[in-house]
């Protein structure tokens, strides 16, 4: 039988291990810099165990990348990072960003090790899965420790089984509307900590530039995500449902650059990136009108900020291709 090894990488493949690769290179300097700005010994060990996971996970991607003869993203180097900066944003913050961070990768890792067909390949997503499980349990457990973890709330189980009966199930706007179901709140809570993690970024990032056009990019998708959120909060609001804390009182007044301006924004494309791929995914679970309504509208509006972003990496330069496809042309 042939080595199943020595099979070329298909196209799904090749792609989340580039793209992984980029998202694991980046992360380690931003984690690198909050592990530094860290006060409790507890929480700068998880940012430092996170950088392990982080640095290994690069390592081997590097590895079969470089078998393929595939040329490895240039990335990010010290001079995108200013060590000795003050902190900008407090532990708080700092768990919840690890916390997110762990769940946006638990789920790429899962849909990588789906898509791979080479059992190398397979292999090692696996064990990327294992790692961000880990991760993910550990920051869980140490903010449910220090009494920090915001919980979802709790909804009465009913007292028997029961069908849908009446298609205005689906109605949201007049007459028989039903409150949201399980699911649906689930979905609209996790794309609200990421619009609350993204508005505190945004605010911290626009502290610390001092490029005016950089600036101002992040003020707008600061704004972007805070008006987002208070479209979805009137969701929730509707069903007396409780409403995730926001994180931009979790921010000191330092103006000092920590980051470069490339760095920055190449972590912002990649959040709204994460933004769509949510509200994506909990379309699909979407049973409500005005649920439907509310999701296209903002996914188009964050959408055409993401474009913006890009423009604005293309303009400068700073945007790596990922590779694709020939041109038969």
């Amino acid at each position: 039988m042939k080595n199943q090894n020595n099979i070329a990488l298909t196209s799904s493949e090749l792609g989340y291990l580039w793209t992984g690769y980029s998202i694991n290179e980046m992360s380690v300097w931003y984690l690198t810099i909050f592990s530094e700005h860290a006060n409790d010994n507890d929480i700068k060990e998880l940012f430092n165990f996170a950088i392990g996971i982080a640095r290994k996970l690069l390592a081997k991607r590097g590895e079969i990348l470089s078998q393929e003869g595939y040329p490895l993203p240039k990335g990010f180097s010290e001079t995108d990072i200013n060590p000795t900066a003050p902190l900008i944003f407090t532990d708080r913050f700092l768990l919840s960003y690890l916390l997110i961070g762990a769940r946006l990768g638990l789920e790429f890792h899962v849909r990588s090790l789906a898509y791979a067909t080479r059992e190398d390949v397979r292999k090692y997503h696996s064990g990327c899965v294992d790692d961000a499980i880990q991760l993910n349990d550990r920051v869980v457990e140490l903010m449910l420790n220090k009494g920090v973890y915001w919980r979802q709330p709790t909804l009465p189980a009913p007292t028997a089984h029961e069908k849908i009966q009446k298609t205005s199930y689906l109605d949201g706007w007049i007459g028989d509307t039903r409150p949201l179901n399980s699911l649906e709140i689930a979905n609209l809570y996790s794309i609200l900590e990421l619009l609350l993690m993204i508005e505190t970024i945004c605010t911290g990032f626009a502290q610390t530039t001092s490029t005016t056009d950089i600036e101002e990019v992040f003020l707008k998708g600061g704004n972007l995500a805070k008006n987002q959120y208070h479209a979805l909060y009137d969701l929730l609001s509707n069903d007396n449902l409780p409403i995730p804390p926001s994180h931009t009182a979790e921010l000191t007044d330092s103006k000092v650059r920590i980051f470069s301006d490339r760095i920055m924004v190449c972590h912002l494309a990649g959040l709204f990136g994460s933004l769509l791929s949510q509200y994506g995914f909990a379309l699909g679970s979407v049973m409500k009108h005005d649920l439907l309504t509310t999701y296209t509208a903002l996914i188009s509006k964050a959408g055409s900020f993401a474009e913006k972003i890009t423009r604005l990496l293309i303009n400068k330069e700073w945007l790596e291709k990922v590779p694709g496809a020939i041109s038969r042309e």
